[in-house]
């Protein structure tokens, strides 16, 4: 039952639990924003996110039991406007989802056939980046995914050598050629050393350079995985879908594992 107040222009609802129509309503409303919030709050994966949609949800849905449509269109209101800043502040997040489907059946086909063995290159990844941080080398290494990454490979070096620790170890020493910018690979290969990436404009909490920035704007534009060994202290990150986090050295396989097979 809702009665209009013409002066305030306030409603006042009366739920009606006895009523099958309004418990379905509750119901449906209840699970597609918990569903929501679940599945925004898993892939963006920050603490103050959970708790926002939390909070929000939770006065939803009070509000929605005890009839306060005031307080049901404001937390509407908050649940959609707190949507869209996070999407456009991790638009890499949703980019990776709307890309997926737009991919041509070409393109799927042609990286279902790339075989390699996974195992031996994350491996071969963790050897080198260990012995980069233990001697602190600066480094920058990008794993192509879904989203071709050929227009900033015409910045650097095509080189197309097998990944090897060896070779990585020798491309970010510094005094080489080929040391300053990330290198990129694909599948087990490196396809190009000495690439640059547009610098990411984010607001980051910490001290981080040129490179940590590089690897976050890769991220925002891409779905591809960087890895950052920082050159001053030899400590691990990792970008991907425009968040940048530290990884310790003994978790790094760990870590590593998870986003190169998600």
């Amino acid at each position: 039952m809702i009665n209009f107040n013409i002066l305030t222009g306030f409603s006042e609802v009366t739920p009606d639990f006895s009523n099958p129509n309004f418990i379905a309503d509750l119901i449906l409303c209840s699970v597609f924003i918990i569903l929501f919030t679940v599945f925004v709050a898993i892939r963006i994966n920050r603490l103050f996110i959970w708790l926002f949609y939390g909070i929000i949800d939770a006065l939803f849905i009070i509000s929605f039991c005890f009839g306060l449509e005031g307080l049901a269109l404001t937390s509407l209101i908050l649940l959609a406007s707190g949507t869209i800043v996070f999407v456009f502040i991790n638009s890499g997040v949703v980019r990776k989802y709307v890309a997926k489907p737009l991919k041509s059946g070409k393109t799927f086909k042609a990286s279902s056939t790339d075989s390699f063995d996974k195992e031996k290159l994350i491996e071969n990844v963790c050897m080198a980046v260990n012995w980069l941080s233990a001697n602190k080398v600066g480094a920058l290494i990008t794993f192509e995914r879904n989203t071709p990454l050929n227009d900033f490979m015409k910045s650097g070096t095509i080189i197309n050598c097998p990944f090897t620790p060896e070779l990585v170890e020798t491309i970010f020493y510094e005094g080489t050629r080929l040391h300053d910018g990330a290198i990129i690979v694909k599948n087990d290969t490196i396809v190009a050393a000495a690439v640059y990436y547009p610098p990411s404009t984010k607001t980051v909490v910490g001290k981080f350079g040129a490179r940590h920035r590089a690897a976050l704007g890769i991220s925002e534009i891409t779905d591809s995985i960087t890895i950052v060994v920082s050159e001053e202290t030899g400590r691990i990150s990792i970008a991907h879908a425009g968040m940048l986090d530290n990884v310790k050295t003994d978790e790094f396989d760990k870590v590593f594992r998870n986003q190169i097979a998600s």
